[in-house]
């Protein structure tokens, strides 16, 4: 029997050991509004133009590109389904409209085709009702593949250096701007260095009481480390990390002992930096001093081992610890606002430096991270334009102009979160197996719950739709 179905199976084109086709389909969906598929079919070719000429029986055909993908589907929505879930039928309809009718392009899930970006065309949605059809409604889908907007940024490698080089611009110009202002502001260069003095002693004290966090053994180790081998709280990549797509790295050390060395020593060298840092900022004696050793710390924590985390909280307390402290004389106010907006600028700038360094495992916490920095740039932007600062200014806008093509790139390669809801609290390894089919992302489940034991999740979660 054995050499029977073998034969059937190579006729066939199946392989008698391997999974049910159906396995592999995916829940169909627009925009997270899910759906039943019946039916679909799709059309491809070639960008084509056609050149005849007199006295020739055939035409050149001049080759322009890849034809744009249509995407036909036909399906129905369904009262209270036990496949999709959805509830009241109407309300689905309604939200299927509402998705088909949002502006821009959306993520369609195709059951073979898997993840796509579409739009769609007047009148690509087609609902139909009938009595006989009761509580379901039958609708015909027709999608085009959208592209995207990318143009001298077409990789996240290539966007995260162009971060990294504005925000080297935005450093060096704020420093050179700052300098000349201050020097100008300046009456009385002993009153004026008294009052930058006060300035920069109320952020040194958050500077001190910060950078814990930052260079935190805890953080740091936590940060290096993975949570395959290492605990379900670990982040890091040595031994195992789950990937936003629920991939899973194993490399490993082979001397752990000699890792947590490196790590704890490393941590130690940067806090001593930052810390040596804070007292030539405070042992200053000119202007040039002070604003160039404010750059030289903010680079010190930016630089820190540690969580990306860490980092961006560190920053952006910083970036608002701004002295208020009464000054009397106009022109002391002047300099005492200076130096705020230098440790603004530059402190929001190294916050984006940070932001493109991390990893987020899904398109919700990548626009949430990139709505939480635009919006401490944009502090920032105001603050350089009240003040007429147009150099600041101009290196702010290009750093975030980078800023936002980057995160826009990278979160292309992610996919949404969606509600899941059970009716009891399940081991994560149960969650996991019901959810993708796959026990060994239960680690990524625990890490974005931070659930207090893995064998009782929560009852109401957002998980990744894959």
């Amino acid at each position: 029997m054995a050499i029977v179905t073998d034969a059937l199976s190579s006729l066939l084109g199946t392989d008698s050991g391997s999974s049910p086709w159906y396995q592999s389909l995916r829940p169909a969906s627009f925009r997270g509004v899910s759906f039943a598929v019946l039916a679909g079919e799709t059309s491809h070719g070639r960008r084509v133009a056609v050149h005849e000429y007199p006295y020739r029986d055939t035409a050149w055909i001049e080759d322009m590109g890849r034809g744009v993908r249509k995407i036909t589907v036909r399906g129905f929505i369904i009262q209270d389904s036990v496949v999709y879930g959805g509830g009241d039928v109407i309300q689905q309809r309604l939200a299927l409209i509402a998705a088909c009718e949002t502006k821009d392009a959306g993520t369609l899930i195709h059951p073979t085709l898997g993840e796509m970006t579409v739009s769609i065309p007047e009148n690509g949605l087609r609902i139909g009702e009938s009595l006989s059809s009761g509580r379901s409604f039958e609708f015909t889908l027709t999608c085009i593949e959208s592209g995207l907007k990318v143009f001298a940024v077409t990789t996240t490698t290539a966007a995260a250096t162009a971060v990294k080089t504005n925000y080297l611009k935005l450093a060096s110009t704020t420093v050179l701007s700052a300098i000349a202002r201050i020097k100008s502001e300046i009456r009385g260069v002993t009153q004026g260095i008294k009052t930058i003095k006060n300035t920069i002693a109320f952020w040194t004290n958050t500077v001190e009481s910060t950078i814990s966090e930052v260079t935190n053994i805890g953080n740091t180790l936590k940060s290096t480390f993975g949570n395959t081998r290492y605990g379900r709280y670990s982040q890091g990549s040595t031994g195992g990390a789950s990937g936003a797509n629920g991939q899973i790295s194993t490399d490993d050390t082979s001397d752990p002992g000699a890792l947590v060395k490196q790590a704890m020593a490393q941590a130690i060298t940067d806090r001593k930096n930052i810390s040596g840092g804070v007292s030539s900022l405070n042992n200053s004696t000119t202007i040039d001093e002070f604003v160039q050793r404010v750059s030289d710390v903010v680079g010190s924590v930016l630089d820190a081992t540690g969580g990306v985390n860490e980092r961006l909280r560190a920053l952006e307390t910083l970036a608002n610890s701004l002295s208020t402290q009464y000054q009397q004389s106009s022109a002391d106010q002047y300099v005492a606002d200076s130096v705020n907006t230098v440790i603004l600028v530059l402190c929001s700038g190294a916050m984006v430096t940070a932001a493109v360094s991390a990893s987020p495992g899904s398109r919700d916490e990548a626009d949430a991270l990139t709505e939480r920095v635009s919006a401490q740039l944009d502090l920032a932007l105001v603050k350089a334009g009240d003040r007429g600062d147009d150099d600041i200014y101009q290196a702010l806008l290009n750093l975030r102009e980078s800023f936002i093509a980057t995160m826009g790139t990278r979160s292309q390669g992610l996919v949404n979160l969606v509600e899941y809801s059970s009716g009891a609290s399940l081991p994560a390894l149960t969650l996991a197996n019901r959810l993708y089919q796959d026990v060994g992302r239960a680690g990524e489940l625990i890490a974005a719950t931070s659930v207090p034991h893995p064998a009782f999740m929560p009852t109401k979660m957002k998980v990744l739709r894959k």
